[in-house]
């Protein structure tokens, strides 16, 4: 920036016009320079202030755009929350119609609709608010059936997947039956002994304590033929 008024100055005094003797005229540079020096320091400063003004206005309209994505966005957002909300109750509207229609399939004694029924509900909604009811009555449905081998595989199914279930306690009981009739009475005395230990005040607990109890008088028996067939 300093170099410019030189070079100005030096241009100016060699155009200068000369005195009558000859000689320039300096003072007059002088003054001519400083104005010309004064008119430049003013542009300069109204450049900059126009910079500065369109640095602003170009804030102004990013912030502007910014906004505007933010608003399409937020409105695009908020669509598919919309679209999705209204999905969920739909299939909440379906899943609920199905296990309702396998419920009374199941009370109506209808048991192999029922565990079709069932089935397609825990396939097509696994996580839907009624599925753990859903897999305990698929249970129930093949126990109602006396198919004793898918009974027992869905009620363990069942527990693994939901311990602290209103209904697991009952499925423990059930169960157990299922192994009776499998001839599985070891099995079964387990399953009794840990339902009475979980659940003492279950309002079955009287009907599992005697259960177990001519589980265990049965094995007592056997054991005792057992020890009879060896020892003539």
């Amino acid at each position: 920036m300093k170099i410019f008024p030189l070079l100005f100055i030096g241009l100016v005094v060699l155009n200068a016009p000369l005195h009558a003797e000859g000689g320039i005229n300096v003072d007059k540079v002088i003054v001519n320079h400083n104005k010309k020096i004064q008119k430049l320091n003013k542009r300069y400063k109204s450049l900059l202030n126009e910079i500065d003004q369109l640095n602003e206005t170009q804030k102004i309209s990013d912030a502007k755009i910014k906004e505007l994505f933010r608003l399409l966005e937020f409105k695009k957002t908020n669509e598919v929350v919309k679209q999705t909300v209204t999905l969920i109750k739909r299939d909440n509207r379906k899943a609920k119609k199905i296990y309702t229609s396998a419920r009374s399939l199941l009370l109506t004694d209808q048991f192999s609709e029922a565990v079709v029924m069932f089935q397609s509900y825990l396939k097509d909604y696994p996580e839907n608010s009624n599925a753990d009811d859903a897999h305990y009555w698929l249970a129930r449905s093949y126990l109602a059936m006396h198919d004793y081998n898918n009974a027992k595989d869905a009620f363990i199914g069942y527990q693994q997947d939901n311990p602290k279930h209103h209904k697991f306690s009952n499925s423990l009981i059930e169960l157990a039956r299922v192994y009776i009739e499998l001839g599985e009475k070891g099995e079964a005395t387990k399953v009794l002994d840990l339902m009475i230990k979980k659940t003492p005040n279950h309002n079955s607990i009287n009907k599992a304590k005697q259960m177990l109890s001519e589980l265990k008088t049965q094995a007592k028996e056997a054991s005792e033929q057992s020890e009879n067939s060896t020892n003539p």
